[in-house]
């Protein structure tokens, strides 16, 4: 049963006897126990039907007792093992009989970070429960998940909006709807995000680390460009991520050195290039060290790493310290 599945039967009131969450998305898990518990105990506060144990105090005897204590006022009880990873082998198999035949009227809840399916808790859990893995979002489902959140509280997100934001927040789906919160807060009774509202909010530590390393880049400046690098791969920043935090440094820098050349005002390149005015002098003056060829150029070197790093098998971290090397030694 997938995540999706088990919300559809939780909202029309069929509550499996037997749950079991695991996986290393935490946010998503939490929503999930939220609407089981919203599920199970309708009544808020209701202690006489609610039990929580942790995995590594709990023992199959006490989980056995609250699972087959009939619920007090209410069509049923929910039993919930948190960090149920941490419970020793021999307690998960003496629950393997109750596994076979759960009681009807108590939902028992199982969180963990990880499984082994090699056991015959698991194995039996497949036949008789619902487990359901929440693994962490790809960077291509990332974008989808937030105009999902945004599509459900009817607030729309400019293409450019969205770009930038999935670059300034990590993968992470607890930092981004914490970042969503307060951009929400920001925009007020607007319906509709812009770019500038995702500058405004946004934490910009990252995108301002990428920003100064084009700046190394346009200065030549080798050992600053290597420091960076080196200071984003501390920082837990993916190869992959900064590799694309590049390439939209480049393709502004571009698309400025254009304008700029066609006599475009300061203002008016902010506005079409989809950029701060504050950086416009900094982003021409960069550009004026590429020429068009340069620029094409960069562009191949970007797309011949990215390749490299999903193929070759290669180290991320040596492909870029290569690309930077390339692009300053142009």
């Amino acid at each position: 049963m997938s995540a999706d599945e088990l919300l559809r039967r939780l909202r029309s009131h069929q509550v499996p006897e037997l749950i079991f969450l695991f996986g290393q998305e935490t946010y998503l898990i939490q929503q999930m126990v939220c609407s089981v518990r919203e599920a199970v105990l309708p009544v808020a506060g209701d202690d006489f039907n609610d039990n929580q144990f942790y995995g590594k105090e709990a023992t199959a005897e006490l989980i056995l007792e609250a699972a087959m204590t009939y619920p007090v006022f209410a069509e049923k009880r929910l039993v919930t093992v948190k960090d149920a990873h941490q419970l020793p082998a021999v307690e998960l198999d003496e629950l393997i009989p109750y596994l076979q035949n759960p009681v009807p009227q108590t939902c028992l809840l199982l969180i963990a970070d990880k499984i082994d399916n090699r056991r015959k808790f698991f194995q039996q859990f497949k036949k008789t429960g619902t487990l359901i893995e929440f693994k962490p979002l790809s960077d291509r489902e990332v974008p989808r998940h937030i105009r999902q959140v945004l599509d459900q509280k009817q607030i729309q997100i400019s293409a450019d909006g969205l770009e930038l934001f999935c670059l300034m927040v990590d993968g992470n789906l607890q930092e981004i709807h914490g970042e969503l919160e307060k951009l929400l807060t920001y925009i007020g009774t607007a319906t509709r995000i812009e770019i500038k509202d995702v500058e405004a909010v946004v934490s910009r530590g990252r995108v301002e680390s990428v920003f100064e390393l084009g700046n190394a880049v346009g200065r030549g400046d080798v050992a600053k460009g290597l420091s960076l690098l080196r200071w984003l791969g501390a920082a837990g920043e993916a190869p992959l991520k900064i590799l694309s935090l590049l390439v939209r440094h480049f393709r502004q820098l571009w698309q400025v050195r254009e304008l700029q050349v066609k006599k475009y005002p300061a203002r008016e390149i902010a506005k079409v290039a989809g950029v701060p005015f504050f950086v416009v002098d900094e982003l021409i003056r960069q550009g004026k060290k590429f020429s068009r060829n340069d620029f094409q150029r960069a562009f191949e070197l970007f797309v011949e790493t990215d390749l490299a790093m999903k193929s070759s098998g290669a180290d991320a971290e040596a492909l870029l310290d290569s690309l930077i090397l390339r692009l300053i030694h142009k």
